[in-house]
């Protein structure tokens, strides 16, 4: 097995898969990328057992086969080269001893794993497929993610819930303290409707891959979805259960309504914190008609702080508790000057939103307030 190919160009297709292969495993094959040579074009892949990654670049090929590269050797080696012909082949008469080399002489060997314990990679028989804007899903991913949970006990809130439909194609997260429900009008998809919960790894996978022009393709074939990106698909396995009824905790009837500067109100959240208690990370703030104030104070450590933002507030005035992280991750996600707050009681979930939607998209974001001592 031999080809050749630019740095460039097999740098381009082997870092989208750094993603996915796993820098520890009990199976030593998987911190491997498996390539695979027929005629000029080279598939590469790499997996770690629930989600595989493959790429197709077009290559000068001379002797076609299979090998193994080891990922993290072959990548910062790639790092290191200068943009020249590069050139990879098993070396004959050495069992799974890889060679690669340049055009100015650099030379270097390595040894691999065995190419026949690399595993099968999936195979689908798909239902449905839908279309989307590769940014458009970049952007919705990119929306959410900050939100998924860590509690291996709770599997399903580790993952995306993504619902596609003929009206939109939705995706949702939550960790029980925020949640963000962010939708996107679909374009002339008229398949069964779909629902299912991906992995959040797969998500940043997408993501990261989902740039340029063109469209994403999202196949669904039932445990198992997939998506393509140009020369790129990714095949994830789905996390089996019932996600949670997102529905239920998202409140229908928070009147007190806040408008404030996305900026200021960043800016001055963002200082609060530094004086909070670093466990519970707790600000308490105070509504009135044109002001909204911060207040933090951490007795263990002896800090304090306090500060005003100038607002818009339609309510009777109130005292609200937040984590301070929790309502950067939220504030992050606003693209617009303003943000809203959709506020209940000080007990009860608030809602936050742009003050503008982008066309076709609708973000909504939910935190929950902490008690306040």
């Amino acid at each position: 097995m031999k080809f050749s190919a630019s740095q460039s160009s097999l740098s381009s297709a082997i870092s989208p898969l750094s993603a996915v292969v796993p820098t520890k495993s009990p199976m030593p094959v998987l911190s491997h990328i498996l390539a695979d040579l027929k005629g000029n074009i080279l598939t590469l892949t790499g997996s770690d057992m629930e989600v595989t990654m493959q790429t197709r670049l077009e290559v000068s090929g001379s002797e076609d086969g299979r090998l193994l590269l080891p990922s993290r050797k072959f990548t910062e080696l790639l790092r290191g080269l200068p943009d020249e012909q590069i050139t990879v082949e098993k070396v004959k008469g050495k069992e799974n001893q890889i060679k690669i080399s340049d055009t100015e002489g650099r030379e270097y060997a390595c040894s691999a794993e065995s190419v026949d314990n690399y595993p099968q990679v999936p195979k689908l028989e798909e239902s449905n497929v839908f279309k989307i804007g590769r940014n458009k899903l970049r952007r919705l991913i990119g929306k959410c993610l900050f939100a998924v949970s860590r509690d291996e006990l709770r599997p399903q809130l580790t993952g995306v819930f993504l619902k596609v439909n003929a009206e939109e194609i939705q995706l949702v997260t939550t960790d029980g303290h925020r949640l963000v429900r962010v939708g996107y009008k679909s374009n002339g998809y008229s398949g069964d409707e779909h629902i299912a919960i991906v992995p959040s790894k797969a998500m940043s996978a997408v993501q990261r891959i989902a740039e340029g022009e063109g469209d994403a393709e999202i196949a669904f074939a039932g445990s198992q979805l997939a998506f393509r990106i140009g020369n790129t698909t990714l095949i994830t396995r789905l996390i089996e259960g019932k996600y949670p009824n997102y529905q239920a905790v998202i409140p229908t009837e928070n009147k007190n309504l806040l408008k404030v500067d996305l900026d200021q109100l960043t800016a001055a959240v963002r200082r609060a914190q530094i004086f909070s208690n670093e466990i519970s990370r707790q600000i308490r703030i105070h509504l009135e008609k044109a002001e909204l104030q911060i207040r933090v104070e951490d007795i263990e450590q002896g800090n304090e702080g306090f500060e005003s933002v100038p607002c818009e507030f339609a309510g009777e005035a109130m005292d609200i508790g937040y984590n301070a992280g929790y309502v950067l991750d939220v504030l992050k996600q606003v693209d617009t000057n303003e943000v809203k707050f959709e506020l209940g009681t000080s007990t009860s979930a608030g809602i936050v939103r742009p003050t503008e939607q982008e066309e076709n998209e609708d973000l909504l974001m939910l935190i929950m307030p902490v008690r306040l001592n």
